[in-house]
């Protein structure tokens, strides 16, 4: 039994397309949920084409999606309980040859990577192998990674940098690539907007909310320096940290943009005549698409589309301000990877005895 535990929309939307290709196959999965994002995740499940979860391990902060440190202390108790509760039996009731499969740096991965020891069988990483070299940037995401590190048994990597970090480790499988490739070529071709030029604006990591000065500078130089209006995307988390700032702008200039579907997230990307952003999933994206971006961030343990489409920030707002003004020279044609890492995951799944 392949097992998905994941509690993030981002999760979501990069394993959906490992879980699409197992459902062409027959092969059948589960999915555990944390709900690290609670009502934005059960929103998107149907979406992505996810079925329902199999277990809820948790559901954030008593339904609601979590957005402080208190919260993230008593969700990580309610995980702490189900696993007192339910591990011994649901380790007698695991079929022979399961396995766990978690993504990326969340909070959720390390868990997931933990249950599967606890439930005595391996664990598998997508997008493993990352590294920003620095543990306190991004924090605590690179913490998160290397400890899933040492817990996976199975590591799929994204890059050859990535996999050159994992030379020591066994099973380290080459993707050619993000599953954030097959999420957004899997949605096939999108129509061309009229729209007004705009640049699209996501910054929702803990060290960029959590850091007052930071957030104050960039979005007055991303203001002043714009040649085009911005829109905003905020999520649960980082809108009570964010909202309050867009209110100081002038709204024809930086406005919020509400909650789109993934297909329309994409769609909005495509048209967008630059991204500012600290994801390291949009980074993947963006550099499919060739669309100019600025990862604002102090480091990142992502090389994708860097010397083409993609500039590192390092919190320097004068580069910020640099890509602004210059950004249309950062536009790039679509790229495309020579295999699908959906389809390199899937496969080797499969081969190792996993897809009955």
């Amino acid at each position: 039994m392949i097992i998905f535990i994941y509690g993030t929309t981002a999760e979501a939307i990069k394993i959906a397309p490992v879980a699409r290709r197992l459902e062409k196959r027959g092969i059948p999965y589960e999915s555990w949920l944390t709900h690290q994002h609670t009502d934005s995740l059960r929103k998107v499940l149907p979406e992505l084409g996810l079925a329902a979860p199999t277990r809820i391990i948790a559901d954030g902060r008593r339904g609601k999606p979590l957005k402080s440190s208190r919260d993230v202390l008593f969700w990580m108790w309610d995980v702490a309980a189900w696993m007192l509760r339910n591990i011994r039996a649901t380790r007698k009731a695991l079929p022979p040859r399961s396995i766990v499969v978690v993504h990326g740096d969340t909070i959720t991965t390390v868990l997931g990577a933990f249950i599967a020891r606890l439930l005595k069988v391996p664990s598998a990483h997508i997008e493993a192998g990352l590294r920003s070299g620095n543990w306190r940037h991004p924090f605590p995401e690179e913490l998160d990674r290397r400890i899933v590190g040492k817990l996976a048994r199975i590591h799929y990597t994204p890059s050859e940098d990535a996999t050159k970090n994992l030379s020591k480790s066994a099973n380290v499988v080459f993707t050619h690539g993000n599953t954030a490739i097959d999420a957004v070529l899997d949605q096939g071709p999108s129509a061309a907007s009229d729209e007004a030029p705009f640049g699209v604006v996501l910054l929702h990591r803990f060290e960029f909310i959590s850091n007052p000065q930071l957030v104050t500078s960039t979005f007055a130089t991303l203001v002043a320096d714009s040649p085009v209006p911005l829109r905003l995307i905020t999520d649960a988390y980082s809108e009570h940290g964010l909202l309050a700032t867009l209110g100081t702008y002038d709204a024809t200039r930086l406005v919020a943009q509400p909650k789109l579907s993934h297909d329309e997230f994409i769609t909005l990307l495509k048209n967008a005549a630059f991204i500012v952003t600290d994801s390291g999933g949009i980074q993947a994206e963006a550099a499919l698409l060739g669309v100019p971006t600025l990862v604002h961030r102090k480091t990142t343990e992502q090389s994708e589309g860097f010397g083409a489409n993609i500039v590192l920030s390092e919190w320097d707002n004068e580069r910020l301000s640099a890509f602004l003004r210059d950004h249309s020279s950062y536009r790039r044609p679509l790229g495309r990877p020579p295999v699908s890492p959906s389809d390199v995951i899937v496969d080797d799944l499969v081969a190792r005895g996993y897809g009955a």
